[in-house]
């Protein structure tokens, strides 16, 4: 069989996934990442409206076999402030969160707050990612609290390890940026508005690498199996997968339709981490690999 082919197989398992999918608890479930270092997963809830301030935001913690602390960091508990958190990054024992407008800080381990950063002028910012010297790279998406509505504040902006604040690119043509994943040569970023995969290089220099048929465009993971590197992207409207190559290819996978939010990865075990914003579940999609079903290589 095909390395395309095992690929397929497993996503077609999609709707028979189960596992940490089965946790009840959450509410609107937007960003699931594995933090390796503590073996849990983190998954941020909006709990409300995804611009509104209201303090109602939370992340929990949930474990590999399902087990779930599911106000690990609440909004308006032990002087934790969470609106409607979304995308998450870890660097350094430090939880990076975008929530709306700030970039908030938590130490990893115990969850305390440790620190901020207001973006000025942001309206819905929406991933993470950590750079290799350390800067703490955000999306804007640009839109506003009306379903559809364009602010035209699409930016990725840069914070550096001295808390210094610059935009790496700003503007429309940005097509409403959304996940974020950091590598050597440079950021690698998908838009809601056009379904585009393209790169950001770490001077602001974009180079548009795809496009999917339905965009919408919210997640992305970069994986390793037999085909070589590729990424995986969620697209909200088409509530599918795609994965892209190296060199641009794109392919539909297959599996029951699903309307996920920002997904993550487990690499280790072989699992795409997808929250389903609409029915409160995180679930879990056994990922192919070229030396064994569970993802391993």
């Amino acid at each position: 069989m095909s390395a395309w082919r095992r690929l397929a197989a497993a996503f077609g398992a999609l709707a028979a996934a189960c596992g940490p999918a089965a946790a009840p608890g959450f509410d609107g479930p937007w960003s699931a990442l594995h933090d390796v270092a503590a073996d849990v997963y983190l998954v941020s809830s909006v709990n409300g409206q995804p611009l509104a301030k209201d303090g109602n935001g939370y992340i929990s913690r949930v474990r590999p076999d399902g087990a779930m602390e599911r106000h690990w960091l609440r909004g308006g508990a032990n002087g934790v402030t969470l609106h409607a958190p979304k995308g998450l990054a870890l660097h350094g024992g430090v939880l990076h969160v975008a929530d709306i407008d700030v970039v908030r800080r938590f130490d990893a381990a115990n969850g305390a707050p440790r620190g901020e950063t207001v973006i000025p002028g942001a309206s819905c910012l929406d991933d993470v990612a950590v750079g290799p010297d350390g800067s703490v790279y955000v999306s804007d998406r640009g839109v506003g609290a009306e379903a559809g509505s364009a602010t035209g504040t699409d930016a990725i902006w840069r914070i550096a390890p001295d808390g210094v604040l610059t935009a790496l690119a700003k503007g429309e043509a940005l097509g409403q940026p959304t996940a974020l994943v950091a590598r050597p040569q440079g950021l690698y970023v998908v838009s809601h508005r056009h379904g585009v995969f393209a790169q950001v290089d770490y001077r602001g220099v974009r180079t548009e690498l795809a496009t999917v048929p339905t965009a919408q465009l919210v997640g992305l993971v970069r994986v390793e199996d037999a085909a070589g590197a590729g990424w995986i992207a969620a697209s909200q409207i088409g509530e599918c997968l795609y994965r892209f190559d190296a060199k641009g290819g794109v392919q539909r996978l297959p599996g029951a339709p699903i309307k996920a939010g920002d997904i993550g990865l487990d690499e280790g075990r072989g699992r795409l981490l997808v929250p389903v914003f609409a029915a409160d579940r995180l679930q879990i999609v056994p990922l192919a690999a070229a030396t064994g079903a569970d993802g391993r290589r």
